[in-house]
């Protein structure tokens, strides 16, 4: 079984990783069967921190290589499973029989079009437009602004509330003009 995983590059306590489709019996870096991206989790600055070849990562997927947990959630980050999960699903249609017993049995049997081929149920330009707007929601997610919670104990909550109402009673007490 074809696995989808990372291999370590990169010097001691400076971890890189290479995304890649490989064999699952062989050892982590041992030889691969096609490179689909890096991963450098202590990228900073301009570094570039995760770049994945999306079309040869789907076509893996469509195969039916099994990507690991890690592999999966950085897909996931870039919205290749979101893709994945809509090219692969096809129409289906309810069909009811009744078995050996007399009891009825209700099956999902994918649709074929004249050729025999499964039809999908999204088309190529619907599952682009849900990318394209899933980057847009993702945008909009970075550049949002972030709210700050203030959590403050109690002492300084009361010494907040005493120090208002010092000065709204020094705003409403009566001056008088004492030139002493």
């Amino acid at each position: 079984m074809v696995k989808l995983r990372m291999t370590r590059l990169g010097k001691k306590k400076t971890p890189f990783y290479r995304i890649i489709a490989i064999d699952s019996r062989k050892r982590r870096d041992g030889d691969y069967i096609e490179k689909l991206g890096f991963y450098d989790p202590i990228a900073s600055g301009q570094a570039e921190r995760l770049k994945i070849d999306a079309e040869k990562a789907i076509k893996w997927l469509l195969d039916g290589a099994q990507p690991s947990p890690t592999v999966k959630n950085l897909f996931s980050e870039e919205g290749i499973m979101l893709r994945y999960d809509m090219t692969r699903r096809l129409k289906k249609e309810r069909v009811e029989s009744t078995d050996k017993n007399g009891k009825k049995v209700i099956k999902y049997i994918a649709v074929t079009d004249e050729n025999g081929n499964p039809v999908r149920k999204y088309s190529c330009e619907q599952v682009e437009d849900a990318y394209k707007n899933w980057i847009v929601a993702k945008d909009k997610k970075k550049t949002a602004k972030k709210v700050e919670k203030k959590t403050l104990s109690k002492k300084a909550k009361a010494k907040i509330e005493a120090e208002k109402k010092a000065a709204e009673a020094a705003k409403n007490a009566p001056k008088t003009d004492n030139p002493a």
